[in-house]
């Protein structure tokens, strides 16, 4: 027998006895350790002036807690509803004439009368001839036909007169814009960060008036080597966030990953992003803030 057969006999020998052992496979990867991860906040606005004008008035101060909707500040806007005022004092008047129809029965009226004059007329030529001139049957002719033009030209003029109040009323309406586009008002829930204009100051259109930052959900970002994991096992995961605070203090938020960068970076990572719902302590201060470290463990399984 070859020496390559007695060994090969050899190891399974041994195999089977349990002297050597037997390859084992690699068990499952069931969570990622993210580390250097940051807090990044969501959302943040910088509130700017719609409309050139005198602030003058100012509701809101710095630390303060804002909703959607809410009115910020208020720019001048006397002359704005001046303007307003005027626009609805025309609509009123297009929409009387709109409405009239006085012209129109004014016309009809007329015109009844005119063919009569020239009925009475044709009558009085047929039981004498040459009662009534013909130059007057003809000129009455023509004020029976006036009359009756005048009825469609009464009409047309009612018509007109229904578009201008839909003119006047995109008027009122652009005044109500005007105004409202002086009143400076939060776009979302949020916490004022910084007032960067005060009242008596003149805005320019643009030009940030409230810095607001979004601070009840935010992002927990943080890199994950590609040789070790692949996007598509961590996108939509569930994650556990743990923050140290002061005086050694720790807490855990969970969430779930929101975004895989689609890029490899130059050190063979990629970023992955978390969304996090924060959460408050005594005096409505938010715990997790922009800028914390934070590490992230994700769940893969």
């Amino acid at each position: 027998m070859k020496s390559s057969h007695v060994m090969t006999l050899i190891l399974l020998t041994f195999l089977m006895a349990g002297v050597l052992p037997a390859q084992q496979t690699a068990a499952p990867v069931e969570q990622a350790e993210v580390s250097g991860c940051y807090v990044r906040q969501m959302e943040e606005v910088l509130v700017p002036a719609q409309e050139a004008g005198v602030l003058v008035k100012l509701d809101v101060r710095e630390g303060a807690t804002v909703t959607a909707g809410q009115v910020l500040a208020q720019i001048d806007d006397i002359h704005a509803r001046m303007q307003q005022r005027v626009a609805e004092f025309e609509l009123q008047v297009a929409r009387e004439e709109a409405e009239s129809d006085i012209s129109v029965r004014y016309s009809r009226a007329t015109e009844a009368v005119a063919r009569q004059e020239w009925h009475q007329a044709v009558e009085a030529n047929k039981k004498v001839t040459g009662a009534v001139p013909q130059a007057e049957v003809r000129r009455l002719v023509l004020k029976q036909n006036e009359a009756a033009l005048s009825i469609e030209q009464a009409q047309m003029r009612r018509r007109i007169a229904a578009l201008e109040a839909q003119v006047r009323e995109a008027q009122v309406e652009a005044a109500g814009v005007n105004i409202a586009r002086r009143r400076i008002e939060a776009p979302l829930d949020a916490l004022v960060l910084k007032v960067h204009q005060h009242e008596g100051e003149w805005v320019q259109p643009g030009v940030p008036v409230i810095h607001l930052i979004k601070l009840d959900r935010v992002w927990v970002e943080g890199a994950l080597r590609a040789h070790e994991y692949t996007p598509a096992e961590v996108y939509g995961r569930p994650v556990t966030v743990s923050v140290a605070l002061a005086r050694g203090r720790k807490e855990t938020f969970p969430g779930r990953v929101v975004f895989v960068k689609p890029v490899i970076e130059a050190d063979d990572t990629f970023l992955v992003r978390a969304e996090i719902a924060n959460r408050q302590e005594g005096g409505g201060f938010w715990l997790l803030s922009p800028g914390m470290p934070a590490e992230m463990t994700i769940q893969l399984k």
